[in-house]
């Protein structure tokens, strides 16, 4: 089996097994409408609060919108409840379950397949809105992903993506300075391997992870034939930093940094945030 082909089972195995939100989930049961409404609420007021104000969820109503890796269901509902005429996909067989279960809990039906980013299985021109919200960064060949959605986009259609951003603090200071390179990470893994271990999981696979600059997802997209309308950075917390977590900071410095308001970070994270989001359009 081919190194993207093996990338893709574990996909579907890690995604299986652990459904996106799982660690907002306050234990509850996935597939359970308490699991599904404590992840939202943790997203939108924590995670992703900045989500629904760059991408105007309430202006799809009535346009056919296809989602590209609908995990568990939290933006399908943002979709639904404003009426767009949605449909969703995802790798793992799993994950179409818990999704139409979770959306039958407030009266949705929407139709939700299995699929593959870099296949998908739509006719040309056929959708007014492609979007990807934390997903194509596991995928190994994000061009291709790219290509088929402006195939199967109508002629001005609009494509939303987000992923993960390369030159941000999470990774370039937690992850690479401080657990790469001072914690001597370097001599158990490579940086691409330190990387995988970011995302949690129940199985014992671990997801391929990638991350883009603005440089490159302007090139990926650009390749694939889209007209990029804007690119935002967002999204920085204190998570995002190694300070509450070394064994060699002093209390009073882990208490002081507890205190920063997270307005500040919210204004650092425009530049140097976990995601980097993408509006584009086929012209």
């Amino acid at each position: 089996m081919q190194s993207k082909e093996i990338d893709k089972v574990k996909a579907r195995i890690v995604w299986g097994s652990t459904p996106a939100g799982t660690t907002f989930g306050g234990g509850a049961e996935p597939g359970t409408k308490e699991f599904f409404e404590n992840v939202l609420k943790k997203r939108s007021t924590y995670e992703l609060p900045f989500l629904f104000e760059l991408i105007p969820s309430s202006s799809f109503r009535g346009m056919k919108v296809l989602e590209v890796g609908c995990g568990a269901g939290y933006d399908a509902y943002e979709f639904c409840r404003n009426g767009a005429d949605y449909i969703g996909i995802d790798i793992a067989p799993e994950n179409i379950e818990r999704t139409k279960k979770h959306l039958s809990f407030y009266g949705y039906f929407p139709t939700i397949l299995e699929g593959d980013a870099e296949n998908l299985q739509f006719e040309n021109d056929e959708f007014d809105v492609v979007f990807s919200n934390g997903v194509l960064h596991h995928t190994p060949d994000i061009e291709k992903s790219f290509k088929e959605a402006y195939r199967v986009l109508k002629k001005n259609g609009e494509f939303w993506v987000i992923l993960y951003h390369k030159n941000s603090f999470f990774y370039w200071l937690t992850l690479f300075l401080i657990s790469h390179i001072l914690l001597m990470g370097f001599l158990k893994r490579s940086i691409r391997e330190r990387l995988s271990m970011i995302e949690f999981t129940a199985s014992d696979e671990l997801p391929l992870v990638n991350v883009y600059s603005r440089r490159i997802l302007r090139k990926h997209l650009k390749n694939a034939g889209f007209n990029i309308e804007k690119l935002w950075i967002r999204r920085l917390i204190r998570e995002d930093f190694p300070m509450s977590s070394l064994p060699y900071v002093a209390g009073f410095l882990k208490n002081l940094w507890l205190a920063i308001p997270q307005r500040w970070l919210n204004f650092l994270g425009k530049r140097f945030g976990w995601y980097v989001i993408a509006r584009a359009r086929k012209m």
